[in-house]
């Protein structure tokens, strides 16, 4: 029962953190940028300031796992999760959007160790990847609940983003009751020292270049098709089935057990390409966007889970921070890939900066060689 309720647990503060707090901003930026005017470049820096709070919460998280148990950090990333939603929901300047932004983003860099050390604690070892995997679908979860909030709820992202805030809110009861407070020692390990982890090296790699690849569908998908002419209850059904199809995530793990997890890798590579190959050479709306963004977003999350999964297992002494090396990774790359994406966008076309960043998910196909000898 214990299990049952700290996965019920980390299922909603990884919807919290990620579906809401920071990738619902994807979908409101078309709105946002009618109500507060902002260029492109600028909208990939706001983007980034999310990823860039993310990066330095998941550089913190494992030590204060470590010092204070996985209970403090989760419970931090749902306070922050809420203030920085609310700031969201007052904002009138880009200033103020880049400091909601900002707080919501560390969110998620907390949450994602914190929950892999609970698992850890409580879970046995030979169920906690599949654990891991059910927790991480999270995310899909939270965006299948943005999107309708977001598109019927009135007083459109404003009132939107205070919702989400009042859920974050709710979430931190469950955190503190349910979550282990105890720490363990092996997790005191700094993570720049795994950096230099030789199992970890090559994921750190792969990671980065797929968080670059990614910030182009998560930051600009929505404001993409809307300059495609695309009415907003298409672009908000194209949203909400990336995220209904990032559900498939949670089935990573017993997958594993038929196809080698290299191979579900490889295939997640290919799918995040796929939306970004047909959106560069759309003209107009075509109904193959659907299953297009559908395996994009499965692709993402299942990518996700396999880092994760990867990241825990290169460190059997110390989860968290093996995870948290490679979320990081993956959070570095889509600072990169927010800011880049609108400075080619800018300077060229969408068609060629889709292309560009669709071509690295289909080089990093040929990264992996060999598995982690657990996964």
């Amino acid at each position: 029962m214990r299990a049952t309720w700290l996965g019920l647990t980390g299922f909603a503060l990884i919807a919290v953190s990620y579906g809401l707090a920071r990738f619902a901003w994807g979908v409101m930026l078309p709105d946002v940028m009618r109500d507060i005017s902002f260029t492109p470049q600028l909208a990939g820096m706001l983007s980034a300031c999310s990823f860039i709070a993310y990066c330095l919460a998941i550089l913190a998280a494992p030590l204060l796992s470590a010092r204070a148990g996985p209970r403090l950090p989760a419970f931090i990333s749902s306070l922050s999760a809420a203030s920085g939603l609310l700031l969201i929901a007052v904002a009138h300047s880009e200033w103020l959007l880049a400091l909601g932004l900002f707080i919501a983003g560390l969110s998620a860099g907390l949450a994602s160790p914190a929950i892999a050390a609970a698992v850890s604690q409580t879970i046995a070892d030979t169920k906690q990847p599949k654990m891991n995997m059910i927790i991480n679908a999270g995310t899909s979860a939270g965006i299948i609940v943005s999107v309708p909030v977001l598109f019927w709820l009135p007083g459109g992202w404003r009132m939107a983003c205070t919702l989400f805030a009042l859920l974050a809110l709710l979430c931190a009861f469950p955190v503190w009751r349910i979550l282990p407070k105890e720490k363990l020692s092996a997790q005191s390990a700094p993570l720049p020292g795994f950096w230099r982890h030789r199992a970890l090296q090559r994921l750190m790699a792969i990671a980065f270049v797929s968080g670059i690849a990614s910030a182009a569908w998560w930051s600009f998908g929505p404001e993409l098709l809307h300059r495609l002419g695309m009415a907003q209850g298409t672009i908000s059904l194209l949203w909400v089935t990336a995220g209904a199809a990032g559900i498939a995530g949670a089935l990573t793990a017993p997958l594993a057990s038929v196809i080698a997890m290299k191979q579900i890798y490889r295939l997640s590579q290919c799918c995040l390409a796929l939306p970004l190959l047909l959106i560069a050479f759309s003209q107009h709306f075509s109904w193959w966007l659907f299953p297009s963004v559908a395996l994009g977003g499965a692709g993402y999350v299942t990518l996700s889970g396999v880092l994760l999964v990867w990241g825990a297992a290169a460190t059997e002494s110390a989860p968290a921070t093996g995870v948290s090396a490679l979320f990081f990774m993956l959070a570095l790359g889509q600072v990169v890939g927010s800011m880049l994406f609108g400075q080619i966008y800018a300077l060229t076309n969408s068609g060629t900066a889709l292309l560009i960043f669709a071509a690295l998910p289909l080089l990093l196909v040929f990264a992996i060689r060999k598995q982690h000898r657990r996964v």
